[in-house]
C-alpha cells in the first residue's frame, strides 16, 4: 500500500510532460510523413495550455485538499455513514467521478457558455497527443468542483480522486494520439472502456458525432444515456469549421476565441 501511495503521490504534471515526450516521439517514428517544425510548433501552442493548467492546479491544490480533510475528520458523506469495505469505496469512488466527469462533459457541448470554452479543444484539425492538453483553464476549474461536490456527498476518499487521475492522465494521451492500434480491442474491451477510436467519433466536425461518446474514463454512460456513436476512423474530419486556418490555430487566437463572436 506504501508503494502505491507513492506513486499516486507523484505530481500529475510530471507524468502529462513525460508521456507527451514519449507520445510524441512515437508520432514521430511511427507515422509518416513527418513534418518535424510542423508538428513542433503545433505541440508548443497546446502546451502553452498545460501552462496555464499548472498555475490553476497550483491555485485548486488548496481547495482539494480542504475538501478531503473535511471529508476525513467529520466522517462525511454516504459511504460514511453505512459499512463499506475500503476497497468497494475506492472503485465506486472511480466511476462516480467518471459519471460526473461525463455529465460536465455533455454539458460542455449542451450549454452555450460552457461551449464557448470547450470548443478551443475541438480547434484541433491535426489531432495528435498534444491535443489532449488544448483544454480551456476554466474547464479545469468546474469540472474539479464537480468531482469535489460528488466526493464531498458520497464521502470518498481522496486515494479514489488519485487512482482516477493515474489511469486517466495515459489515457487521454491514447485518447488522441492518431496512431493506430488492432480494432479487436475495440471489441474486446469497448464494452467497458471509452477507447482511442471512440474518442476521435466526437472530435469529428459533424455535430451528430460531436456530440456523442463523452466519457472520460468508460464508455457505459454513453451506452446507457444514448450518447455512444461509431465511425471509421479513416473517414473522420478534426476540428471545427470555424477554426480552420494557420492563424485561427495560433495559442493567442485559441485563449480569446471564447469571447469572440464566432459560431
Amino acid at each position: 500500500m506504501e508503494t502505491i501511495n507513492q506513486l499516486l503521490s507523484i505530481n500529475p504534471n510530471y507524468i502529462l510532460i513525460g508521456l507527451l515526450i514519449i507520445f510524441f516521439s512515437m508520432e514521430m517514428a511511427f507515422i509518416r510523413p513527418v513534418n518535424f517544425k510542423g508538428k513542433l510548433n503545433h505541440m508548443l501552442q497546446s502546451f502553452l495550455f498545460q501552462l496555464i493548467a499548472i498555475l490553476v492546479g497550483s491555485l485548486l491544490g488548496l481547495m482539494i485538499v480542504t475538501t478531503f480533510d473535511f471529508i476525513t475528520e467529520n466522517n462525511f458523506g454516504l459511504f460514511n455513514m453505512i459499512e463499506v469495505p475500503f476497497a468497494l469505496k475506492v472503485i465506486a469512488g472511480v466511476f462516480i467521478i467518471d459519471f460526473s466527469d461525463y455529465w460536465f462533459h455533455r454539458f460542455d457541448h449542451k450549454v452555450p457558455l460552457f461551449w464557448r470554452f470547450h470548443r478551443v479543444h475541438h480547434s484541433d484539425t491535426a489531432m495528435d497527443a498534444s491535443t489532449a492538453l488544448r483544454q480551456y483553464p476554466t474547464e479545469l476549474i468546474y469540472f474539479s468542483i464537480g468531482e469535489l461536490f460528488l466526493c464531498v456527498v458520497f464521502g470518498l476518499d481522496i486515494l479514489s480522486m488519485n487512482i482516477f487521475l493515474f489511469l486517466i492522465i495515459p489515457v487521454f494521451y491514447l485518447q488522441h494520439t492518431n496512431m493506430r492500434y488492432p480494432e479487436s480491442l475495440d471489441k474486446a474491451l469497448g464494452w467497458l472502456f471509452l477507447m482511442p477510436n471512440y474518442h476521435k467519433v466526437h472530435h469529428e466536425q459533424d455535430q451528430f458525432y460531436t456530440d456523442s461518446n463523452y466519457g472520460t474514463l468508460f464508455v457505459i454512460w454513453d451506452r446507457l444515456f444514448g450518447t455512444f456513436r461509431t465511425k471509421p476512423v479513416a473517414e473522420i474530419n478534426y476540428g471545427l469549421k470555424e477554426f480552420k486556418g494557420k492563424k485561427k490555430q495560433s495559442f493567442l487566437y485559441l485563449i480569446i476565441s471564447p469571447f469572440i463572436n464566432i459560431k
